[in-house]
């Protein structure tokens, strides 16, 4: 039970559609990236050229980015919110997760 408002209600359906996000998030993005660092998914990586450095914007920094606004915004929906935390989790399988910002 959680209180929000002053009012108490039963959270168990919130908790199922995280769980329900996190699952499909994950595999849509397994479904969508490449196999492994380097390799080009159905979707194309976004890396961008800034004068001598490249700036790549991995799927699960956007997904991060994303979650943040959501929040800010005051979005409660457990099911986009797991969604976007699968994403983040299947992307943070690479070996390169954290090369963001890099020489040319």
């Amino acid at each position: 039970m959680v209180i929000k408002s002053g009012v108490w209600y039963d959270n168990k359906g919130m908790d199922l559609s995280i769980l329900a996000g996190v699952i499909a998030g994950f595999v849509v993005a397994k479904l969508v990236s490449g196999k492994k660092e380097g390799e080009e998914g159905l979707l194309p990586s976004l890396i961008f050229r800034v004068g001598r450095y490249m700036i790549h914007l991995h799927h699960w920094l956007m997904a991060l980015v994303a979650g943040i606004i959501l929040w800010i915004l005051g979005v409660e929906n457990g099911f986009v919110y797991g969604f976007l935390l699968g994403i983040l989790i299947q992307g943070l399988q690479y070996k390169d997760f954290l090369k963001i910002i890099y020489p040319r």
